[in-house]
C-alpha cells in the first residue's frame, strides 16, 4: 500500500473528476469505489470516495459537500518532456471551465491547481550564468502557458528584465478590482507621492481596449500620459496590457482569508535603475492599498 496518499475533496463530483483525470493522463487507471450507508451524512447508496491512479500514483477523491474549495495553496505538477506535452495537458486541464494562471499554473474544471512544467525549465532558470538565468526566469514571469523555445530565446538574448511588487489590501475581491479599474478610483490613489497626482483616468477594460492615466507633477512643472492596451482582461483574477513603449505589464488578484492578494509584474525599462523602478511602482501599490482600504 502506498505511503501517502492524496486525498482530495469534492461537493459531489468524486466519481466524475475521477474519470475525467483518468481519461486526461495516459498512464492511469480507476480503483475502488466506496458507497455511503445508513446513518452517514450522505444519501444512502452514493458514492463517497473513489480511488484511482495516475502514473502509478494513488488518489482518493472524497465527496463530502460544499464545505471546503480547492486553492493555489496545494497544486500538482506535471513534469513534461516536450512542447507538445505542455500543450496536450495545458489544453486538457484548461478545458470545459478551466482557468489559465500565471507561469504555468492553471486550475482545472474543479478547481485543483496544476504546474505544466517543461523538465527544461529548471535547467534554464537556474543556468550557472546569472545573467541567462535571469532573463529566462524573467521570460517565464510574463507567460500563463509555458513556451520553452521562447524561454531559450530570451536567455540568450538582451531581453528585459521583470520587476514584481505586491501588497495584501483589507478589502473583498469584489471592492479591491472595483477601485482598480473605476476611472473616478484611479485617480484617488495613482500617485507614488503626494506632490504628484492623476487629474483624469480613462478606462476601456477589455481585450483590445485602451486606457490612458494622465500624471501630473502637482505644481504643474511637469506631466505625462501613462497609456497602453488590454491583451487579456478575465474579470476580478488577471489583468495583462502593453504599456506605448510595448512594455508588458501582468496584473493578479486573488482572494485570500480577510483580504486580497495583488500583484503586479513589468518589464523593467532602460532609463532608471531596477530599484528605482521597483521603488515607484511599490509606491503606487501601497497608495492604492492604503485608498482602498479606507474607502466605503
Amino acid at each position: 500500500m502506498q505511503k501517502i496518499t492524496p486525498f482530495l475533496w469534492f461537493d459531489h463530483q468524486a466519481e466524475e473528476a475521477a474519470n475525467f483525470y483518468v481519461s486526461v493522463f495516459k498512464d492511469a487507471k480507476m480503483g475502488k469505489i466506496t458507497r455511503y450507508s445508513g446513518n452517514m451524512p450522505a444519501p444512502e447508496g452514493t458514492v463517497m470516495t473513489v480511488s484511482f491512479q495516475l502514473f502509478g500514483l494513488e488518489f482518493t477523491a472524497l465527496n463530502a459537500g460544499p464545505v471546503f474549495k480547492f486553492n493555489e495553496a496545494v497544486s500538482f505538477v506535471v513534469n513534461c518532456k516536450s512542447q507538445e506535452e505542455v500543450d496536450y495537458y495545458w489544453e486538457k486541464l484548461t478545458a470545459d471551465g478551466g482557468e489559465e494562471s500565471a507561469c504555468g499554473w492553471l486550475k482545472d474544471k474543479y478547481g485543483l491547481s496544476w504546474q505544466i512544467v517543461p523538465e527544461e525549465l529548471t535547467k534554464l532558470i537556474s543556468d550557472p550564468d546569472p545573467a541567462k538565468a535571469q532573463r529566462a526566469a524573467s521570460a517565464m514571469m510574463q507567460m500563463r502557458k509555458i513556451d520553452i523555445e521562447k524561454i531559450k530565446q530570451a536567455a540568450q538574448t538582451d531581453a528585459p528584465q521583470v520587476i514584481m511588487v505586491e501588497t495584501t489590501v483589507g478589502a473583498p475581491l469584489e471592492k479591491v478590482w472595483n477601485a482598480w479599474t473605476t476611472p473616478a478610483d484611479i485617480i484617488q490613489w495613482n500617485n507614488a507621492s503626494e506632490d504628484w497626482h492623476t487629474p483624469k483616468a480613462e478606462n476601456d477594460l477589455r481585450q483590445g481596449g485602451k486606457f490612458n492615466f494622465r500624471m501630473e507633477a502637482r505644481d504643474g512643472s511637469f506631466g505625462f500620459d501613462f497609456n497602453g492596451t488590454y491583451d487579456h482582461v478575465m474579470d476580478k483574477k488577471r489583468i495583462e496590457y502593453t504599456m506605448a513603449d510595448g512594455r508588458k505589464v501582468q496584473v493578479h488578484f486573488s482572494p485570500i482569508e480577510n483580504g486580497t492578494h495583488v500583484v503586479e509584474t513589468f518589464q523593467a525599462e532602460n532609463t532608471h535603475s531596477l530599484e528605482m523602478q521597483q521603488g515607484g511602482w511599490q509606491a503606487i501599490l501601497d497608495n492604492f492599498k492604503k485608498y482602498t482600504e479606507r474607502k466605503n
